[in-house]
């Protein structure tokens, strides 16, 4: 692949307890022995995808440093941009390396030398579902180092406002197992040019995430969970507004926690639906739910 920086990140706040490991119906079975992955944490490579083919945007990789630790075979998580940015890649770095330091294998919308916030795009799901098969690829290319590593069979999407929106027009897709909703939502009448008929396509558990009344996606992130007919959650928290997840900013003032808060949510629901962990499973559902427990947050669910 080409230049690689590796990152090193600190220790988030422990998330969950531990407990065994459960199947949810519909997800691949989960590995024998495997922790939680909030109990797991590794060092960092940050990379450029490997040029294996045309596809609709350029990529960046999030992985363990250390391919021999942990699973065999890793799951994958395609992350697309707010404001649907192709190019560029830094505005999620944080997010996207701490999920990646959990255990998941992490394919960025956008390239990896290109400069932040330099472009506001239109939808093209493309570039999520193009990643997908970018990590089919790459999981079988004689000289890569994810060769073998990669578990097409345990691929989630999702993305930030705008990109949020591109992975639930890709959550169609027969590979996707796993949807989050950042910030995002379709629109009612068809603003960027995906309507909300779009949720009838959506095959797999799909959890939506806001940042409450303040948020610009709140109507829209209520509106899509109430429509929807898989198995839903929706975690809300009202300090957090648009992009507080993102930045780290509670009620608009600098505060980090917010942000360990939303990669809890992000690990714990991808542990979840592509690992089908038990503990990850109890983060979300049940009348004591640990997310339920964390303050400020409110969590609905159903289908499940």
């Amino acid at each position: 692949m080409a230049s690689r920086k590796p990152l090193l990140v600190a220790v988030l706040t422990a998330l969950v307890a531990v407990a065994a490991a459960a199947v949810f119906p519909g997800t691949p079975e989960a590995e024998p022995a495997a922790p939680p992955a909030s109990e797991v944490f590794h060092p960092v490579v940050r990379e450029a995808a490997a040029k294996t083919g045309d596809y609709a945007a350029e990529y960046t990789v999030y992985r363990p440093a250390d391919l021999d630790r942990g699973r065999a075979r890793l799951p994958v998580v395609v992350f697309g941009n707010g404001a649907c940015r192709h190019t560029s890649n830094d505005e999620l770095l944080t997010l996207e390396t701490l999920l990646a330091a959990h255990g998941f294998v992490v394919v960025a919308v956008g390239g990896f030398d290109q400069p932040a916030l330099t472009e506001n795009g239109t939808p093209v799901p493309k570039v999520i579902t193009d990643a997908i098969t970018w990590a089919e690829r790459e999981n079988r290319r004689p000289g890569s180092a994810l060769r073998d590593r990669l578990d097409p069979r345990r691929i989630g999407v999702t993305g930030h406002s705008c990109g949020g929106l591109e992975a639930l027009v890709a959550g169609a897709d027969p590979r996707v197992k796993s949807v989050l909703s950042l910030d995002s939502g379709f629109f009612a009448d068809g603003t960027l040019g995906y309507g909300r008929e779009n949720l009838r396509n959506l095959h797999t558990p799909t959890l939506f995430v806001d940042g409450g009344p303040a948020d610009v996606a709140y109507p829209n992130s209520g509106a899509n969970y109430d429509l929807v007919t898989v198995p839903a959650v929706r975690a809300t928290n009202p300090a957090a507004g648009h992009t507080g997840f993102v930045y780290g900013q509670r009620d608009g003032n600098p505060d980090p926690s917010v942000r360990e808060e939303a990669v809890g949510v992000f690990v714990n629901w991808f542990d979840f639906t592509l690992n089908g962990t038990r503990t990850a499973r109890d983060y979300f559902l049940g009348a004591s739910c640990g997310l339920c427990a964390t303050a400020g947050w409110t969590v609905t669910s159903k289908n499940f």
